[in-house]
Order: C-alpha cells, then sequence, then structure tokens
C-alpha cells in the first residue's frame, strides 16, 4: 500500500460564511484616496442587470458609431470625411446638451433626500419626484449615446497628428 505526502491529500473546500448583506459599504484601498474610502450603496440584482445592460448597449453603440466613421475615411473621399467629421461634431455637440438640460446640470440629484415643498401636495411631489427619477433615467442613455461620439473625434484627431509629419 503506497502512502501518499500531505502535500497530495484532496482538501475539502470549506465555504466561507458570508456576510450579512449591509446598506453601505465601505472601500478600504488607500491607493485611490478619499473616493475609494467613500460608502457606497449596494446596488440590487434589478440595478445590476440595468447596468449590465447599459454596458452592452454602449459596446454595441461604439462599435457601431466607430466602425461607420472609419468605413468613411477608408473611402478616402476627402468632401465626405469632411462632411461626416462636421456631423460627428454636431451630433456630439446636440446629444451633450439634450443630456445637460436633461440631467439639471452636471451634478446628479440624490432623489432619496429631496425634500417636499410646504405647498405641494403629496401626490404631486410624487409626481413630481416619478418624473425627476425617469429625467435622470434617460440621462443615462443619452449619455450612453453621446460617449462614442467624443470618443471616435478623440481617436481620430490622435491619429492624425500622430500620423503627420510637422
Amino acid at each position: 500500500m503506497v502512502v501518499l505526502p500531505k502535500k497530495y491529500k484532496k482538501y475539502k473546500l470549506k465555504r466561507k460564511k458570508e456576510p450579512e448583506p449591509e446598506e453601505i459599504t465601505t472601500a478600504t484601498s488607500k491607493f485611490l484616496g478619499k473616493y475609494a474610502q467613500s460608502q457606497r450603496k449596494r446596488r440590487t440584482p434589478e440595478e445590476k442587470k440595468e447596468y449590465k445592460k447599459l454596458a452592452l448597449f454602449l459596446l454595441v453603440w461604439s462599435s457601431f458609431v466607430g466602425s461607420v466613421y472609419y468605413a468613411v475615411v477608408q473611402l478616402e473621399n476627402e468632401s465626405l470625411m469632411l462632411g461626416v467629421m462636421i456631423a460627428y461634431q454636431v451630433i456630439a455637440v446636440a446629444l451633450f446638451l439634450i443630456w445637460l438640460i436633461y440631467n439639471g446640470g452636471f451634478k446628479k440629484i440624490d432623489v432619496e433626500k429631496y425634500e417636499k415643498p410646504d405647498d405641494m401636495g403629496y401626490d404631486e411631489f410624487c409626481n413630481f419626484i416619478d418624473k425627476l427619477k425617469e429625467r435622470q433615467r434617460k440621462a443615462k442613455y443619452l449619455l450612453i449615446l453621446f460617449i462614442p461620439f467624443i470618443v471616435v473625434l478623440l481617436m481620430d484627431w490622435w491619429i492624425i497628428n500622430l500620423t503627420t509629419k510637422k
């Protein structure tokens, strides 16, 4: 009978006890500074699913916008390239301005901390909050529509600066 050394024995995996879910978590990394040490709210599975959908949509939309732009660039028709570049710039500016209006500026409004004014009824306040949440949701999608245009134009500018001789 052959006896194997201890290092070849199979070990049973032990499950760690999962910590009880907390509402707010704190990161412990000191590398990222104050942001890493700030408190964050845990996302629900529905929110995680929505963020995955947004990420997939961003990936597909970015590849579409980039492929259309670089397909036109490969045609080497200067008037068409200039037209597409101007169109992309106009679309990017328009989407940015629409996002800025929908979002109500650069800062995201924390709807949970919003207080009801005294002259507003409860139902009217609930409708107001629902409208704010809907506008913030739409603003997320507008931002995702906007990002690929800026990335494509910045990449094109970077390629032009690298390939031209001064």
